[in-house]
């Protein structure tokens, strides 16, 4: 769904940056691994809450990253996180209930936050509170 609805995307992933069939992108095992690594990254967020050390460690990790090494627009975490909420809403309405979205859009906001942090830190300019 990311991909499709913003294909701009695609740029930085040069696995399946040609691709433009949906399926053939769900069935990209490149696609697949990248998926599990944003959904490891979250759970070990979420599993640390109750340690913001690690919470941020885990952040800037990603966020700097991003921002050196694959040089990814910020925008790109703010569009993906509404993009999972949407995802979620959609494919577990059982649990994801009003209370279940309010706390995963406040722990989206902060994974943003953490991980532009991270390109503000490493010199990245781009940044800018019309993206938040």
């Amino acid at each position: 769904m990311f991909f499709v609805n913003f294909p701009s995307a695609k740029q930085y992933f040069s696995q399946f940056q040609d691709m433009e069939d949906p399926e053939e992108m769900e069935r990209s095992s490149q696609l697949r691994h990248h998926a599990r690594r944003v959904m490891n990254a979250i759970n070990t967020v979420v599993e640390n809450l109750n340690d913001p050390e690690k919470v941020s460690s885990v952040l800037a990790l990603v966020g700097k990253a991003h921002a050196v090494k694959h040089k990814v627009e910020p925008m790109y975490f703010k569009i993906l996180s509404g993009v999972m909420l949407e995802v979620f809403s959609e494919d577990f309405p059982e649990f994801f209930t009003a209370e279940a979205q309010v706390v995963w859009s406040k722990l989206m906001a902060a994974v943003y936050w953490h991980v532009t942090g991270a390109y503000t830190d490493v010199g990245w300019l781009q940044v800018s509170s019309s993206a938040v």
